[in-house]
């Protein structure tokens, strides 16, 4: 059995989300604040922690308006059921895939509850809700009269005092086929099914070497803890049982030579003459603990030489933090192994298992994770199965394009619909399902790309695909110049932009992945006009048709397709889907056109390259019999470092304006009532 879906819903970014899990590893990426972290906070609360608390702050801000809601029916006396529906609550909702022919379903079989035999789905809800016959509690005493920037203010003030007390937390199991069919369950049910492990991406792994960081010890402590449960595996019992009676016999020789010489260190009490004190004597006793052993005076050292050991520190980072990892995914399979009841998933979330080390190791690391719970099995005497599903956080593109497009969730924060200005939600796109319709060849293809080029296409606010070496090298440059033209214009060197250089023949396989994506993108490449289709390569003003891939798939609805329709296009013509296009096109009215960047780049600056020609077609002749003298790299790297009065060609300059205005993305973890609600002072309070 394994979860197949996730849904969770009201809490902070994830307001409405769906979540297809792998059944081993699935990845999430996504740009910073995008709901990556609440993910596994909403997990940790109801599933893990034994008592939950939520705050208002916690609360989705797009679900902030239906507490209003809730207040007016209230004041104007409708039914608690009604006004249930009205009042938020946080919900995990989750679907576990099992297979009906095995013969012991174990710790799910309370969550089975619906009568079809074909089913194969169990559903469990996690939900924090207002408790029974509390509406009153919550609702009373809040101003009677529509609400006012001032009264909302107070209400929220008085529901964030309100919430950790009057609302609780329900667990039951689901009929998939009737959600009306339900059973209440006890938390100890829900936890006995699924057991969860965390590994936070802060690790206290300090580079700091003036102290000691005994980080890896306080592992081995807990491992040591496992063993020496009641339910832990035989041959660890016999390790920690080892261990006791190594501390027994440390222990017998103390009291009997070293406390021997304290005692001489210890006056008689009955040399000081007060009285009734002449009969009492004191001794030592030495106590000696394995825990505290490990906890106080046990660190993890490395081997020198010369017989010379190394503290936990001095080791690299990137090394310390994959021992960690791997010692705390052992630590997890036998806390797991030493349950009275063994769970019937374990779900263990990884956060940014890159940290430290370097692009090799952190693919390797995500090929190898399933890898290493099979051998965490395979070393125990009876290969006892681990029902691990492994939930990967990461912002390395290293680690996200060698896991794979299926295995891939993209997180991506976008403005809420109907909702205050500035307020976000999270939307998660599921590759798997998002690239079904896919050619496998391109699918294949867009792989392998984003893996060979380390793109890191899920982490860019934009992104832009250019034709070749030439652009990607001066890019950088053309953004710099068009900002100094331009200082208060918009700016993309303060944006994260992701640069592809994809050529004109493959560019067009990135559309559908820029599109589910929603990440704004512009596409330049080059008009490569033809004699006629199927063609030989000729100058623009020679030429009726353009074999470029690309605007051949960008404007497939074109009839007739034609270069003088290209030429002819607007920009609104070259936007689409969000998305917009350029390619060469003429620097003045009725001027010449280059065919490749070179050509442009040349009639765009030509009286630095000195062009004497009057007409515009000899001048696209004369460019491009400069343009063919160079090397590509040779061109670029002279006019990216070497030369560096000349001017943007307009085709490029146009789509870099086009991208650069900023979408607004502001991080409101509140409303602007509840921050007032929480932040603000209560009128005629001092404060210093």
């Amino acid at each position: 059995m394994y979860i197949q879906q996730a849904e969770i819903k009201n809490f902070r970014l994830l307001s409405d989300v769906e979540l297809a899990l792998e059944a081993q590893t699935t990845v999430i990426v996504g740009r910073n604040n995008s709901g990556k972290t609440s993910l596994s906070e909403v997990i940790r609360r109801l599933l893990a922690d034994g008592s939950v608390a939520f705050q208002l702050e916690d609360f989705s801000s797009v679900c902030y308006d239906d507490f209003c809601k809730a207040l007016v029916a209230f004041n104007e006396g409708q039914d608690e059921a009604e006004l249930r529906k009205l009042i938020p609550a946080i919900e995990l909702r989750l679907s576990i895939q099992y297979d009906p022919a095995q013969p012991q379903l174990g710790p799910l079989s309370p969550f089975i509850i619906d009568l079809n035999p074909a089913c194969t789905e169990a559903r469990v809800v996690i939900r924090y809700e207002l408790k029974d016959g509390q509406v009153a509690h919550l609702l009373d005493g809040l101003p009677k009269e529509p609400l006012t920037p001032e009264t909302r203010v107070t209400f929220f003030r008085t529901l964030r005092e309100r919430i950790p007390t009057e609302f609780a937390t329900k667990i039951w199991a689901e009929d998939p086929n009737d959600v009306e069919n339900r059973r209440q369950l006890q938390p100890s049910v829900l936890r006995s099914l699924i057991k969860t492990g965390f590994i936070n991406a802060q690790r206290g792994l300090d580079d700091v070497t003036s102290r000691e960081s005994d980080v890896l010890a306080k592992i081995v402590e807990s491992l040591f803890a496992t063993a020496s449960s009641s339910t832990a595996d035989s041959a660890d019992k016999q390790i920690a049982a080892a261990l006791e009676g190594a501390v027994h016999d440390i222990q017998n020789q103390i009291d009997e030579n070293f406390g021997g010489q304290l005692k001489s260190l210890i006056p008689a009490l009955k040399t000081f003459g007060y009285p009734g004190l002449g009969s009492q004597e004191l001794h030592t006793e030495t106590l000696l603990d394995v825990r505290k052993l490990l906890s106080n005076f046990t660190k993890v050292r490395y081997t020198g030489f010369s017989g010379i050991t190394l503290p936990e520190s001095y080791n690299g980072l990137g090394a310390r933090n994959l021992i960690f990892i791997l010692l705390q995914l052992a630590g997890f399979y036998k806390a797991y192994r030493a349950e009275t009841t063994q769970p019937g998933i374990h779900l263990i979330f990884i956060e940014e298992p890159e940290a430290h080390l370097h692009p090799q190791m952190q693919e390797v690391f995500i090929k190898k994770l399933s890898e290493i719970a099979q051998k965490l099995v395979d070393g125990t005497e009876d290969k006892r199965p681990w029902p691990v599903q492994f939930v990967v956080s990461t912002h390395s593109s290293h680690i996200a394009n060698a896991a794979g497009f299926e295995s891939i969730r993209y997180f991506l924060s976008t403005a809420a619909v109907d909702a205050q200005d500035g307020m976000r939600i999270t939307k998660i796109k599921d590759l798997r399902k998002g690239l079904k319709q896919t050619n496998s060849d391109d699918k294949k293809f867009l792989h392998q790309y984003m893996t060979l080029t380390r793109c890191d296409l899920f982490f860019a606010d934009k992104a832009i695909l250019v034709e070749g070496l030439s652009e990607r090298l001066l890019l950088p440059v053309m953004v710099e110049k068009l900002e100094k033209e331009s200082p208060e214009a918009p700016k993309l060197s303060s944006q994260y932009i992701t640069i592809l250089e994809v050529g004109g023949a493959y560019a067009q396989l990135f559309f559908e992945l820029l599109q589910f994506l929603e990440l704004q993108s512009l596409i330049i490449t080059d008009i490569d006009a033809v004699e006629k289709p199927g063609g030989e390569a000729c100058a623009v003003h020679l030429g009726q048709h353009s074999s470029n891939a690309c605007i051949k798939a960008w404007f497939s609805n074109d009839n007739p397709y034609t270069l003088n329709g290209l030429l002819a296009k607007k920009e609104p013509d070259k936007i689409k889907d969000g998305n917009r296009i350029a390619y060469q096109c003429p620097e003045l009215e009725n001027g010449p056109c280059g065919r490749t960047f070179e050509d442009a780049f040349i009639l765009a600056n030509s009286k630095t390259f000195g062009l004497t020609s009057t007409s515009p077609n000899e001048l696209e002749i004369e460019a491009r019999t400069q343009a063919s003298k160079w090397k590509k790299s040779e061109f670029a790297l002279k006019y990216a470092i070497s030369e560096k009065n000349w001017s943007v060609p307009t085709y490029i300059a146009d789509g870099l304006r086009w991208l650069a205005p900023e979408v607004i993305r502001p991080d409101l973890a509140l409303a602007l009532a509840v921050e007032a609600a929480i932040d603000l002072p209560e009128k005629g309070t001092d404060h210093d």
